[in-house]
């Protein structure tokens, strides 16, 4: 410092003591991970969040393999429909197919099996009897797994698939009648209406009020930042939430990294604390001196001058 005042000299070393400590503060932060949903999801589709399972339910009945959570989206689908007409009696021996099922018209009062569907007194008890069958109220027929029927209009019937979906577009839907305008409109469901699946908006909405519904999980579910996702986080901060499984099952889904991660421990400190490290300086704007501080901004060092 040779030539340099000697006030100035002073004030350089007296600057020396002020230097800064070198390191690099943390705030608290929870587990997180990320499911992106970017396309239509169907019934029975599965979120997996650590032992919880929710499944995707198209169905009334919201029916899901035991122990698993359902998730609604009834309402967020449309269930395929078929027309089935029937203008004259059957005959014994004429059949009727809905899927995999096959109904078979028996003579009158002999019907006593799943699938017998007897003939009845006349069209009208025959129409009666086919709907009976169908939804399984004859006291002879199970319930059939796939499909309701209506009550015939005239000599219309509607038969419509239980679970909503493009999948109930595939239900089979055959007969072998003989009378003159006995038939289905179509071989399968969907021509008297489309069957519809589930948009990717409207099932992680579904999802998300799900998670949340009763308030009791170690985790809470919210809409990302990005287009189509919906972040899952652990409600504890700090590395506890962390390491808790997630998996999916739907062919529109996918999680990030499949397990929460980024839960870490905050930086006790004190209002005004500084620090630094080789990219930037770090100041505390309150004081927290647990591990639950969350109080430390930082501003990116420019560089060399």
């Amino acid at each position: 410092m040779q030539g340099i005042p000697l006030e100035l000299r002073r004030a350089l070393g007296s600057l020396g003591s002020l230097a800064i400590p070198f390191g690099t503060p943390v705030n608290a932060a929870a587990g997180t991970d990320v499911l992106t949903i970017d396309g239509a999801v169907i019934d029975g589709e599965t979120v997996t969040i650590g032992a919880d399972v929710y499944e995707f339910a198209a169905d009334a009945k919201q029916t899901v393999t035991a122990g698993r959570i359902a998730v609604d989206i009834t309402a967020k689908t449309t269930a395929a429909q078929g027309k089935l007409t029937v203008a004259v009696q059957p005959t014994a021996g004429e059949k009727i197919t809905i899927g995999t099922k096959e109904y078979i018209f028996v003579a009158l009062g002999t019907a006593a099996a799943d699938g017998d569907i007897d003939i009845g007194a006349d069209l009208a008890a025959a129409k009666l009897n086919i709907v009976a069958a169908i939804n399984g109220t004859d006291l002879i027929n199970d319930e059939h797994p796939l499909v309701s029927a209506a009550n015939f209009a005239v000599d219309d019937c509607i038969i419509t698939a239980k679970v909503g979906g493009v999948a109930g577009n595939a239900i089979a839907s055959t007969t072998d009648m003989q009378g003159a305008g006995n038939k289905w409109d179509a071989g399968t469901l969907g021509t008297e209406r489309a069957g519809v699946d589930c948009t990717k908006g409207d099932a992680r909405t579904a999802l998300i009020e799900e998670i949340n519904r009763s308030g009791t999980e170690p985790f809470t579910a919210a809409e990302g930042t990005v287009a189509d996702t919906m972040t899952i986080t652990a409600n504890a901060i700090g590395p506890g939430g962390n390491g808790l499984v997630l998996l999916e099952s739907g062919a529109n889904m996918v999680w990030t990294a499949g397990v929460t991660a980024g839960g870490v421990d905050g930086t006790p400190g004190f209002q005004g604390a500084v620090c630094c490290d080789a990219g930037f300086i770090y100041i505390c704007t309150a004081t927290d001196t647990t591990i639950l501080n969350n109080n430390w901004e930082r501003v990116a060092i420019a560089g060399g001058f």
